[in-house]
């Protein structure tokens, strides 16, 4: 059935189908990513990696999420830890003498999608600098901004979303893009829809709400 022809109830229903296979397959993946302190907290609470990875992809229309699971497909196939290398190529900003030891293992990316990362993060991050204006409590307790301020054990909004972004491949960042544009020209701003799914999933009934109990 072609998504024109789909009634919402439908859509709905095959959005979240395909949220919740890539939220299984990126799990599958963030469980084997190794750490050189050893495992993570983070990796032993399934509920926070749900809330934090299902209010991203509810953000997206179902053409991305279907090619972002193709790429998951692909990379299992390939043996590839696309999840790891996620996290990897963040040391390339916050912990540069590790990432040079280890770059040489990274599957490299080639220059159209540096490019594509490096015009969508422009673009987000004007989203979150809007935010970090009208919830400026919220804000604190956020990622820092940019990789400047980027510790080994704490990265910025900025170096996330570059490493994020590249484990994507050429076509899902181009659809990714496209759709970053029609929501920038629309005026939605997609980090906004990201923070407001995240404290409806944590029961607030908006950010207004969250900034309001924070002291």
């Amino acid at each position: 059935m072609s998504e024109e022809k789909m009634t919402e109830e439908q859509e709905n229903r095959l959005k979240e189908r395909l949220i919740e296979q890539i939220l299984e397959r990126e799990w599958m993946f963030f469980q084997m990513v190794h750490h050189t302190e050893g495992r993570a907290e983070c990796q032993n609470n399934p509920d926070e990696f749900v809330v934090m990875r299902k209010s991203q992809w509810e953000t997206m229309p179902i053409n991305i999420l279907r090619s972002y699971l193709e790429d998951l497909i692909l990379a299992k196939h390939k043996e590839i830890n696309i999840v790891g290398e996620k996290y990897a190529r963040m040391m390339e900003f916050s912990a540069p003498d590790e990432y040079a030891q280890i770059k040489d293992f990274i599957t490299p990316i080639s220059q159209e999608k540096k490019d594509l990362v490096n015009e969508i993060v422009e673009i987000y991050l004007k989203w979150e600098e809007d935010m970090i204006e009208k919830y400026p409590k919220l804000a604190s307790r956020a990622r820092p901004l940019h990789s400047k301020d980027d510790t080994p054990n704490y990265v910025s909004i900025e170096t996330y979303l570059k490493g994020e972004l590249s484990s994507y491949s050429v076509k899902t960042l181009k659809l990714y893009f496209e759709y970053i544009q029609e929501s920038l020209n629309q005026g939605i701003n997609l980090a906004k829809k990201n923070l407001e799914n995240i404290a409806k999933m944590k029961g607030y009934e908006s950010l207004e709400d969250v900034e309001k109990t924070l002291v």
